[in-house]
């Protein structure tokens, strides 16, 4: 038995099934910060096409991903090195 939903979302005025475990809020919140951000792009640069917008709001979603996990490691880092110098004083 699966445990996939579908679920309706709307992306820059074109409307997508999603099927998957995840929840059903969470893929509308998802499909809102796709939508919000090919959107902004679109409106710097009207002329781009669907598939040309696509891609550069992936290579957005995917350099502010790449940030976030380089701030998560740098934050685990001093986590670590404090918990070092705590145990050792």
């Amino acid at each position: 038995m699966s445990d996939q939903q579908r679920v309706q979302v709307d992306i820059f005025g074109r409307s997508y099934t999603v099927r998957g475990t995840t929840s059903p809020e969470r893929v509308l919140r998802l499909a809102a910060v796709v939508d919000q951000k090919m959107n902004a792009l679109f409106s710097q640069n009207p002329r781009l096409d669907h598939q040309t917008l696509a891609v550069l709001t992936a290579l957005n979603l995917a350099e502010e991903h790449d940030a976030l996990i380089e701030e998560y490691d740098a934050l685990l880092e001093a986590l670590e090195l404090k918990e070092k110098e705590g145990s050792e004083g």
